[in-house]
Parts: C-alpha cells; structure tokens; sequence
C-alpha cells in the first residue's frame, strides 16, 4: 500500500491511499477510486469474478512491462483503463529502462485537450516534471493570436502528408543559386563573387541544418572563398572578413536567394500564391488547392495550421539565428580580449613567472575562461525535445501532420499510442497497423483491453446502440457493473431541475453537462462540448440535445463519447422522439 499526499500552498489538502496487494484491500478507509473499485468487485466471492480480476491484471501488467522498443497500441473503449495502464507503463520505463533511469532521456505525454492535461497530471505515479512533460498538441506550437473556427473539410487537407511535403518544399524555393554575379568593395579592393562561388559554399554546409540557421553558415563559407583572393597578410586576413561580414551588398544579395523567413510567413505565401502552392503541392487535387486558397489565413490560425507552423519552424529554424550569432561571436571576442588581459596582468606580476607562463598559455585553458564568460544563457523550448518516449492519448484522432509533430520530437520511435478507433470523428476505417505505417512509424504491436470496470452495463448498452448505427465493427467492452441505473431521456427544458436535483441529492461526485447549453460550469458541475468531454469521467453526465453533435459517423462518435463519460448516471436531453420521451 502506498498513501499519496495532495500539496497546496504547504498545507495537505487532500489524500489517498494506492493498493498494490489485494490482500490489502480492506486496511485503508481512504482507497483511491481505481482500488476501491477493485475492493468493490473483491466482495463478490464468485470463481467467474476473481477470474475477471486475475485476466484485468495479467493483461495490463503486460502491457505496463512490455518492451520500450518501437510503437506499443493499447486500443480499449471506454472505462477499459487504457490511459492508466499507459502511464504506468511510462513509470515503469523510467525506473527500469537504462536510457531513463540515467535522466539522457525525457518521457513526453501528449493530451488532447487543458482538462485532460490536468487529470493526466494528478494521475501520473511518481514521476518528476523534470522527467515528464505533459502537454497538447496545441501547447507545442507557440500562436499569440486565437484560433479560429475552421471548415472539417478544409481540416482534413491541412492534415495530410501532403502539406506537410509543401512546407518543405517551400523552404527550398527559397534557396535557389543566385543568376548573377556580385561585386563588393571591402576597402582592400574590389571582390567579385559569381554563381560558381555560391555552389562551393554551398557543397560546404551541412544541408541537414535549417534554412535560417544555415544562411549564417552559407555567408561565412562564401567569406572563407573570397578573404584569400585579396588579403595578403594574416593582419589583413581578420580585417577583411570583418569587412565582408558587413558588407551590405552581400547581405542584399543573400536576402534575395536566401533570406531570413518566419514561419508564419512561409505558411502564408502558400495559401497565398497559387503558382507555389501548384508547385510545392503536386499531390493535392486542383478542388483542394482552390480551398486552401480562398482560406481566412489573415484571420488568424485554425488547430489545423499548427502541424503546419510546427513543421515551417522545425524546416526554417530561428529567424533569429544569424543575428544571435553575430551578437555571441562579439560577446566572445570581447571575452577573449578580457582574457588576454587578465593573462598578460597575471605574467607581469607572477613570482613563478615560467609556471604560470606554460599554464596560462595553454589553449585548452583559454577557451575553458572564454566559454565561462560568454555563455549563452538564450531559453529552451522543453516541449521541442527530443524525448525518449512518447506517450499518445485519444491517438485515433491525429492527423498524419500532427503525427509528424510527434514523431520528430522522438527520433527513436519509442511510443505508448493509447486510442479508441470508435472514439474517431472523421472515420477510422484501417486497422491501427495501416493507420500508423501510414504516418510513418514502424515496429508496431497492438494489445487490447476489453474489460470495461468504469461504465455500467446499462449506460454501455444504449451508448452501443448509438455507435453501431453508423459503425456496426466498432469494438464495444464489456461492462462488469450490472447493477446501475436505467438511462433516463428527457426534454432539453428540464436540464436545470436535473441539475438541481441530483446536487442536494449527491453531497460528493462530480458531473458534466456535454453540449451547447447555457447552463454555467461550477465547482461541481463542469460544461463540455463532446471534443472537450474525451478521456475525462463523471458520476453523472447530461448528454444535451445530440441531435445537435453532427450527421452521420461525426455525429454518432461524438454522442458515443458522450454518453461513456457517465460512471453512475446518464441523463439524455433531446427533442428526438424515443423511449420515456
């Protein structure tokens, strides 16, 4: 048994114990909700019941000590304990896989939405912030303006592998090899550079580095050609690079084939100009291209765009990037003049002048002193990583350049991808094998939960009513609570006396009304839209007007959702015709 500790402004305001032995079940008045759960089912003596509890446990066990390597699915509906069993598994990791344990490595928890992250964030077992980020998608990608609403369809193009191609594409038109020759006047003579130099530079630099951070490495190959050709000295040598470097010309010159580029910018040139977006994006339909271009893009960014402005910044770099660097080989130059001063103070006053003389001078030493005083102190992005592995939740709603998000903030591939492929909006028609080669990711196995201890049979049992009508494979668990309360369906006036009632009636618990409403969220009572509701739980969920969730599969998932969020009582709100309506 473990007992946990709540914090708050150095006072405890909350505790729980953990069980980790069942023998243990009935020492603690102050279980947590997942032990009291199983000391609820461990009163039941019957031989069918500790089965049950024997298979949950062999199942999730192995998922937790399975192997880092490679991409682990762990699909289970609703109340399956997925998320739990995934986390634990991220515990695990960190106290038994050797990249962890020795802290060269970081676990990343991608969440779907701020509520979740705070949920997540209580239920996590013994993990340091330093070793866990917990973040969403959106957190990732910095946007100081709101996100605006967005047409699906015009989602779904934003999504594909296709654009995130065009992204990359679109750096590299802006880096063509210059069709005219430069001359520049460095006070030493005239210098001419020509396309032929710009080639030679170019062969010269890393082609892995990003677009802005290597135009700095561009311009300093370019100078390393052209400082022979009329230096004749080592004295002139340092005085001509530093005349070329600044060289306004060259800077012009640079700016027109390779010039500092925002993201933001970059995404806008493309929804902007047809002529780059045809060019960029071969494997878009022309009816996709005309709807990219008409986007609102100067009306903000939508969810969809942030893959895409995650994908410009991780293809372009730091806009900043030459102008830092700049800045720190100054401060280095000056701090290497400083210790030059301090070298030649200490030698003229030295008694052991030839001891000190043979250390000072030592080069190692110098720079040692030069890198102490000008460190960089410029901030880190946690959430860019890399990570070491990578925790994936409600993972059947990623888009193929929000994987790509994911995947190159863990270049080892070490994945947890927890989902629900009836839990998808848009469709999830593949298997989770085809769906993530798809994306790109390999090594994949799947384990699954079919064992819902959360939700009762009662509520399972219209929600699945409700998500085969437009998904009849959909892989529905089977509930071990049989005793709960029937569904109740109403009208959408009575959500108020609903409320109401079931407060003074329930002193402790927690509900959600799911849907548009105007109903206000309290200490008690949260309101949700079916997106916001997903991998979060209450003892009572009002589901208000469904009918209102969408057409089709949209609509089904959504309402599905929904209604699974209930852990004792469901209430539907609707005008739709129907049993006790």
């Amino acid at each position: 048994m473990r007992r946990r500790y709540r914090w708050r402004a150095g006072k405890i305001v909350h505790y729980w114990d953990e069980v980790f032995d069942l023998a243990q079940l009935g020492q603690s008045s102050s279980l947590d909700e997942h032990s009291a759960f199983i000391a609820s089912l461990g009163t039941e003596r019957t031989g069918r019941m500790q089965d049950v509890l024997s298979t949950i446990q062999a199942d999730q066990d192995a998922i937790i000590r399975s192997s880092s390597a490679g991409a682990l699915v762990v699909d289970g509906g609703p109340g399956t304990g997925k998320t739990v069993v995934a986390l634990h598994r991220a515990a695990f990791m960190l106290y038994s896989d050797a990249r962890l344990k020795s802290q060269r490595g970081r676990v990343l928890v991608v969440s779907p939405h701020d509520s979740y992250s705070s949920y997540v964030a209580d239920v996590l077992p013994n993990l340091g912030e330093e070793d866990v980020l917990v973040s969403t998608l959106q957190q990732m990608v910095p946007c100081n303006s709101e996100l605006a609403p967005e047409d699906g369809q015009l989602s779904l193009i934003k999504g594909t592998m296709s654009m995130v191609d065009a992204v990359r594409q679109a750096v590299e038109v802006f880096e063509q090899p210059p069709a005219t020759s430069l001359s520049i006047d460095t006070g030493w003579g005239r210098v001419r550079v020509d396309p032929a130099d710009w080639s030679a530079a170019y062969s010269m630099i890393d082609q892995q580095t990003p677009h802005n951070e290597n135009r700095m490495a561009l311009k300093e190959a370019l100078i390393d050609l052209l400082v022979p050709r009329i230096a004749e000295s080592e004295q002139e040598m340092f005085q001509v690079r530093r005349s070329l470097e600044a060289a306004s010309e060259l800077d012009t010159w640079m700016d027109e084939y390779w010039p500092v580029i925002e993201p933001e910018n970059l995404l806008r040139a493309l929804y902007r100009t047809p002529e780059l977006l045809s060019y960029c994006a071969p494997g878009l339909e022309p009816a996709q291209r005309e709807a990219l271009l008409r986007a609102p893009a100067a009306d903000g960014w939508t969810e969809a765009d942030l893959p895409l402005l995650d994908a410009a910044r991780c293809f372009l770099g730091d806009p900043r990037s030459e102008s830092l660097r700049l800045a720190e080989r100054r401060e280095q130059e000056r701090a290497a003049a400083q210790v030059r001063d301090v070298v030649v103070d200490l030698i003229a006053s030295a008694d052991d002048l030839e001891d000190l003389s043979s250390q000072l001078r030592n080069a190692d030493l110098q720079e040692q002193l030069v890198s102490q005083l000008a460190a960089d102190e410029t901030a880190v992005d946690l959430s860019a990583g890399p990570f070491s592995h990578v925790i994936v939740d409600e993972a059947q709603d990623l888009s193929d350049a929000q994987w790509a998000m994911v995947l190159r903030r863990c270049p080892s591939g070490s994945l947890t991808i927890v989902g629900d492929r009836a839990q998808c909006v848009s469709g999830f028609a593949e298997s989770w094998t085809q769906r993530l080669a798809r994306a790109g990711i390999s090594n994949i196995r799947v384990s699954e939960l079919r064992i819902n201890y959360r939700t009762t049979a009662q509520i399972m049992g219209a929600a699945a009513v409700v998500i085969r009508e437009e998904l009849p494979d959909a892989n529905i668990p089977v509930s071990l609570r049989t005793d709960g309360l029937p569904v109740l369906r109403a009208r959408p006036a009575e959500l108020r006396q609903i409320l109401d009632r079931w407060l003074v009636q329930n002193p402790q618990g927690v509900a959600a009304v799911i849907g548009h409403s105007d109903v206000r969220p309290s200490s008690r009572v949260s309101v949700l839209s079916p997106d916001q509701a997903k991998g979060l739980e209450f003892d009572l969920v009002v589901v208000y007007r469904p009918e209102d969730f969408g057409q089709g599969l949209g609509g089904a998932v959504r309402e599905y959702v929904a209604m699974t969020r209930a852990t004792a009582e469901l209430v539907i709100l609707t005008e739709r015709p129907g049993p006790g309506i």
